[in-house]
């Protein structure tokens, strides 16, 4: 049973069906900046707008595979991250697999990617799930790698007590790596647990417990300004130290839910974007610069919002693929696919659609007119851009040519 399936199944935080999706890694305290041929959605960004010309017709063509299975996708510069079924991996996005390690734990040796990864340009950290069907009780566990020695450094599991299977995301704060577990039960039965961990040596620095995150489910672990966001169900998002793990705020106004696993919400310069079933998309100021906004006619969501420069874009249930102004949530245009999205990512001149099978279209990030359509084993995991090159997830990693 593929991950996406087993979520479902078990209805853990589940808003809607479907998904897939990327995110582009941005510094706490970044803009979003512009100009290349890549996706333009955080650090390093190199993307532009197309030009007056539009995008004319894309082909792809065929640059690398790899053997590991991709689920989630992350890219940092010239470089993709990306896990799967047991495993993780790093790619150059002209050349292709640098390395990939199994991530087997505590005797578990079926785990499925998490939507889960943090880094501060040399440490990487990926999460992971314990097979419910075989491992219902061991703790969802984090491995953190060297990507300079392409070493394994270190890794860390919440309790293996049947409460924290689920990992449910990571990031990286100056020198601690962030984690957060949560379980596949009741709301009420909910134990959420977020623990800061030095991200050299994998000491656990500090673990958070019931007096500091309400009994919910996890929906969101980021970070901005030197501080951890922790989006909840429908509490809001607490905001805590990340060298103590004390609780300095909440932001009750955050609203972000789930799909199938993956969180729907991202940091974007200096604010939060996210998909939710009461606010459609959402915009959340958290810097000086940061935008305030909602659009509640996009329906309901499949995938996380793909966000860069000066779109936001997202798909739903019913196959609407909403480009949205990044400033005011307004739409710029939007179309049709025939069936439920299920990954959306941005590049330069494109947006980029697939569907949860085999379907993969683009459009002319301008006004939406369609320039690509072909038949690709996407099936439901993600896909991401770096300047001219496509990384398609599945069972195998495919990466094109964008002609």
């Amino acid at each position: 049973m593929r991950r996406r399936e087993m979520l479902g199944t078990v209805g853990i935080g589940v808003g809607s069906v479907g998904v897939g999706g990327c995110l582009r890694l941005q510094g706490e305290d970044e803009e979003p900046t512009a100009d290349g041929e890549t996706s333009d959605t955080g650090v390093n960004d190199e993307n532009r707008d197309g030009g007056e010309d539009g995008a004319g017709e894309a082909t792809l063509v065929e640059n690398w595979t790899a053997e590991p299975g991709i689920e989630y996708i992350w890219t940092d510069g010239g470089t993709f991250y990306f896990n799967g079924y047991n495993a993780a991996a790093e790619a150059a996005h002209g050349s292709g697999l640098q390395w990939a390690d199994d991530v087997s734990y505590d005797g578990a040796t079926d785990n499925l990617a998490a939507d889960a990864f943090g880094t501060d340009g040399r440490y990487v950290v990926f999460g992971y799930i314990p097979d419910p069907d075989g491992y219902e009780t061991i703790g969802g566990h984090f491995h953190a790698y060297d990507a300079v020695s392409e070493e394994k450094v270190w890794t860390f599991g919440a309790p293996s007590d049947g409460k924290h299977n689920f990992a449910i995301g990571a990031t990286v704060v100056d020198d601690v790596a962030v984690v957060a577990t949560t379980d596949y039960g009741p709301r009420s039965e909910q134990e959420p647990l977020v623990a800061g961990i030095d991200l050299a040596t994998g000491e656990e620095l500090w673990r958070t417990d019931r007096s500091t995150l309400p009994r919910s489910y996890v929906q969101y672990l980021g970070s901005f300004g030197g501080s951890v966001y922790v989006g909840m169900r429908s509490e809001g998002a607490y905001v805590l130290d990340p060298d103590t793990g004390s609780l300095r705020a909440v932001r009750e106004d955050w609203d972000v839910m789930k799909i199938y696993g993956e969180s729907c919400g991202q940091i974007h310069g200096q604010t939060f974007f996210a998909a939710s079933r009461r606010n459609g998309i959402g915009a959340y100021p958290i810097g000086d610069t940061g935008v305030s906004w909602r659009n509640g006619d996009v329906g309901t969501a499949s995938t996380a919002p793909a966000v860069d420069n000066s779109l936001v874009v997202v798909g739903t249930d019913s196959g609407d693929v909403h480009a949205l102004d990044r400033e005011t949530g307004e739409s710029q245009w939007d179309t049709n696919i025939g069936t439920t999205v299920g990954a959306v990512t941005t590049s330069a001149l494109r947006v980029w659609v697939a569907d949860r099978d085999t379907g993969l279209t683009a459009y002319d990030r301008s006004d939406g007119t369609r320039v690509h359509r072909s038949t690709k084993p996407v099936n439901r995991s993600a896909l991401a851009v770096i300047d001219d090159v496509l990384l398609l997830g599945g069972n195998g990693a495919r990466a094109y040519w964008i002609e």
